[in-house]
């Protein structure tokens, strides 16, 4: 395996969790990523694992194979829920080759560790792992925001929302990741707002089994539907 100093610099930055704390090859694989340069993040069980993403930057995932079936149901559950947001790959150490063997989950098929790095976690902004649990509901909402200097305005309904953000379905919009956009949520008022931030972006077919559509940070909740809002999103 050999990287260019080219592709070091554009790996340079990622940040990558390792959840591999059954494997004997951690040495192995801590190894061949930072051949590329990355910082990795180590983990020793899922509370660790949980705590580093809650405080830590990250964009990707890379869960050791024996530690995944050897882990209990409730480690199962957090490591689908974690690779249901950052890019993940299931990984094997091969003494053969000594490399790294990653199954990409996103597209279930192999790949080499390079590609995984440069054409799924360099796309993904980095990001912490929310703390929030988000709730599965669907609400009406009038987004309005400006592109190339026009005001815009399109009507969507969310997914799922927390106190600290909702990811809406729309496959067709001008929004991009970074843009800011006022939200109306018609359940609650005509005349007050949320104001948010896109962080995610997501095409039709980009992840199995998910909606097109934005994640959207909230930044501000008008004090008149702020009580109204946090009772929303405690629903059971």
């Amino acid at each position: 395996m050999t990287t260019s100093s080219k592709d070091e610099g554009k790996l340079s930055n990622l940040v990558i969790c390792l959840f591999s704390y059954e494997s004997k090859h951690n040495s192995e694989y801590i190894e061949l990523l930072r051949k590329f340069k990355v910082k990795v993040v180590e983990t020793e069980n899922e509370e660790h694992c949980l705590n580093a993403l809650h405080s830590t930057e990250c964009n990707g995932i890379l869960v050791d194979i024996l530690t995944y079936i050897r882990a209990s149901i409730y480690t199962k559950e957090l490591i689908a829920h974690i690779e249901d947001i950052y890019p993940a790959a299931r990984i094997r150490y091969n003494p053969e080759s000594k490399d790294m063997e990653l199954t990409n989950l996103s597209k279930r098929s192999q790949l080499p560790l390079q590609d995984f790095l440069e054409n799924y976690c360099a796309c993904f902004d980095a990001r912490r792992l929310r703390k929030h649990k988000r709730l599965l509901l669907n609400l009406n909402l009038r987004l309005s925001w400006e592109h190339e200097g026009k005001p815009q305005e399109f009507l969507c309904t969310s997914v799922n929302v927390s106190e600290s953000g909702l990811f809406i379905v729309d496959k067709s919009s001008d929004l991009n990741v970074m843009d800011s956009v006022k939200i109306q949520i018609m359940e609650l008022s005509e005349d007050h707002f949320l104001q948010g931030t896109v962080v995610r972006k997501l095409g039709w077919g980009e992840r199995h089994f998910h909606a097109p559509g934005f994640g959207i940070r909230i930044d501000h909740i008008d004090s008149e539907i702020h009580e109204d809002f946090m009772k929303l999103t405690q629903r059971r």
